[in-house]
C-alpha cells in the first residue's frame, strides 16, 4: 500500500507505517491541483501532506478520512477535521458539500478506492488520484473503472518517487476525473457568466466577450436539450387523456443516439476544438509540436467547459509559449541539419547541408514529381519535404516578425488566382529554373529535390543565431555576411 504520509520520529529513529511513503513537493506540483476557494477531501489523509498543500494554494476548507490511529492523532494536532475513519464506510451524504477529492490510495487496490470516490462524489466534483501506472494500463480488467476513466484524463508521470526519502521504483499514474452535472438546478454553477463577474481579459488570445458568448452558447444548447425532453413529457400528458400510448424521443448526433451526458461531452469537445482553431496554433508551431498540441486538446476536451477553465487553458499556453517556440526552432533546423555529409544521424545526406547550422543554400528531398504525359513538374501535396519547409517558414516568420498568412503552405506557392474564374491555376514548374517565393529562391530537379537559397542573408543569420543560442554555441561573426 502507498499512502501520502510524513515520517514519525520515535527515539531518534524514523518509523513508517506499512508502505507509507512521504511525497515530495514536486509530485504535488505535478498534480496541478485547482482548489482555490473550494472544499477539499483527502480520504487517505496520512499525516495531511495533500491537505496542507491544498490549504497553502487557496483551499477554503480541508477535511480528512484516515484509518490509521497514529495518523489520526497527527491530523488532529494539525487541526485538520476528520469526518471518518474508513473511506469505504463514507457515504454520498457525508461529502455532498465537497468540491474536490484528492488522494493517494493504497496501490494494491487503488481501483476500488477510485471507483468508490466516483460513486459517492457529488456532481461537479473533481477527483485527482495517484496510482500505479499499471492500474491504468490494465483498466479493462477492472470493469467499471474503464467506463469512468472516459470522464477524465490519465497521465504517466514516471518514477517521480525516485528522489523521495522512500523510493517506489515504479511509474506513477495520475488520474483526473470530472463528475458530470446531470441534475437540474445548480447545473451551470461555475460558468462565471454574471455580468458583474470580474474576469481576466483573455491575455491577448481571445476577446473576453467572445469567450463569454461561446460559453453562453454551450449553456443555452444544453438548456434547449432539456426543453426537448419537457415538450415530449407535455405531449405524453395530453395523450394520456385519450388513452393513447406514449411517444419516445431519440436524439441522434453523427448517426448515433445520444443521451444528455453523451451530448454534453460531444458539445464540450467541439467547443474546445473551436477555441483552439481560433487561436491558430498551426501558424506558429512545427508539425511535430502540433501533434502534441492535438493530443493535449483531446485530453482537455474532457475538462468542464467553463469560463474559468478556458482562461486557465490560456494561462497554460501562454506560460509554456517559450518552451513551445524553442522546440519549434530546434525541430525546424534539425529537419535539415540531420541530413549532413558527415551523417551525424546515420542517414543519407548532402555536402550542402552542414551539421551545426542551416547553410545559406540547402537541399530538400521529395518536393516535386514529373507530371504524367505532360511537360514540367508538380509539387507533391503534403509531402514530408513540404512539412519541413512549412515548419521552417513558421519559425522564420516568428523570428522576423512577419505574418505567416502572407506565405501559407509551400505547396500553394505556385498557385495563382484566375480573376475570370475565381479559382487557382497551377504554374507549370520547370526543372533547373530558379523561382522566388517568400524568404527563398528555389530550383527544382526531376529527381524530386529542391535546392534553396536565402534571399536575405540577414534572415539566414537571425535564424542561425537563434538556433545557436538555443543549442549553447555562438554563431561565428564571419557568418554574419
Amino acid at each position: 500500500m502507498l499512502y501520502i504520509c510524513t515520517q514519525i520520529t520515535i527515539k531518534n529513529k524514523i518509523m513508517y507505517h506499512d508502505e507509507l511513503y512521504p511525497t515530495p513537493l514536486h509530485v504535488l506540483e505535478i498534480m496541478q491541483l485547482d482548489c482555490v476557494g473550494k472544499i477539499v477531501l483527502d480520504p487517505h489523509a496520512g499525516f495531511g501532506n495533500i491537505l496542507e498543500y491544498a490549504k497553502t494554494i487557496g483551499a477554503k476548507e480541508i477535511i480528512a478520512i484516515e484509518i490509521n490511529e497514529r495518523c489520526q492523532s497527527i491530523l488532529k494536532d494539525k487541526q485538520i477535521k476528520l469526518i471518518g475513519k474508513d473511506f469505504f464506510n463514507c457515504t454520498a451524504e457525508m461529502i455532498s458539500h465537497v468540491d474536490c477529492i484528492y488522494m493517494n490510495p493504497p496501490f494494491s487496490d487503488a481501483h476500488k478506492h477510485i471507483l468508490h470516490a466516483w460513486e459517492i462524489a457529488p456532481e461537479g466534483c473533481e477527483i485527482v488520484s495517484l496510482c500505479n501506472w499499471q492500474t491504468i494500463e490494465n483498466f479493462n480488467r477492472y470493469g467499471k473503472l474503464s467506463v469512468i476513466l472516459k470522464n477524465g484524463i490519465t497521465e504517466n508521470i514516471g518514477d517521480v518517487f525516485s528522489t523521495a526519502e522512500r523510493t517506489t521504483g515504479i511509474d506513477i499514474g495520475l488520474i483526473k476525473l470530472y463528475k458530470p452535472i446531470l441534475s437540474e438546478g445548480a447545473e451551470f454553477e461555475g460558468f462565471f457568466m454574471d455580468e458583474d463577474e470580474e474576469e481576466e481579459q483573455g491575455i491577448g488570445i481571445m476577446e473576453f466577450n467572445e469567450v463569454r458568448a461561446l460559453v453562453n452558447r454551450y449553456v443555452g444548447t444544453m438548456k434547449a436539450f432539456d426543453l426537448m425532453k419537457e415538450e415530449v413529457e407535455n405531449v405524453n400528458r395530453l395523450l394520456s387523456g385519450i388513452n393513447m400510448s406514449k411517444i419516445d424521443l431519440q436524439i441522434g448526433y453523427n448517426k448515433s443516439v445520444a443521451n444528455k451526458d453523451d451530448f454534453s461531452k460531444t458539445l464540450q469537445k467541439e467547443s474546445w476544438k473551436y477555441i483552439f482553431s481560433k487561436m491558430r496554433m498551426d501558424k506558429y508551431v512545427t508539425s511535430g509540436v502540433m501533434k502534441d498540441i492535438n493530443k493535449f486538446v483531446e485530453t482537455q476536451e474532457k475538462v468542464p467547459f467553463t469560463m474559468k477553465n478556458i482562461y486557465r487553458m490560456f494561462q497554460i499556453i501562454v506560460g509554456t509559449r517559450q518552451n513551445t517556440y524553442n522546440r519549434a526552432l530546434e525541430e525546424a533546423i534539425d529537419n535539415f541539419t540531420k541530413h549532413t555529409h558527415e551523417n551525424r544521424y546515420k542517414i543519407e545526406g548532402w555536402k550542402t547541408n552542414s551539421g551545426h547550422m542551416l547553410n545559406k543554400k540547402f537541399i530538400v528531398d521529395g518536393m516535386v514529381e514529373e507530371k504524367y504525359n505532360r511537360e514540367g513538374l508538380s509539387m507533391r501535396y503534403s509531402s514530408y519535404g513540404s512539412d519541413k519547409m512549412d515548419d521552417l517558414i513558421k519559425v522564420l516568420c516568428n523570428i522576423t516578425a512577419k505574418n505567416y498568412d502572407n506565405y501559407g503552405r509551400i505547396y500553394n506557392w505556385n498557385s495563382i488566382k484566375n480573376p475570370e474564374y475565381g479559382k487557382p491555376n497551377q504554374i507549370n514548374i520547370l526543372p533547373n529554373t530558379w523561382y522566388e517565393w517568400g524568404f527563398f529562391e528555389m530550383k527544382f530537379f526531376k529527381k524530386g529535390t529542391m535546392h534553396i537559397k536565402f534571399k536575405d542573408l540577414n534572415d539566414w543569420y537571425m535564424l542561425n543565431k537563434a538556433y545557436g543560442e538555443l543549442k549553447g554555441f555562438s554563431l561565428p561573426e564571419q557568418h554574419k555576411n
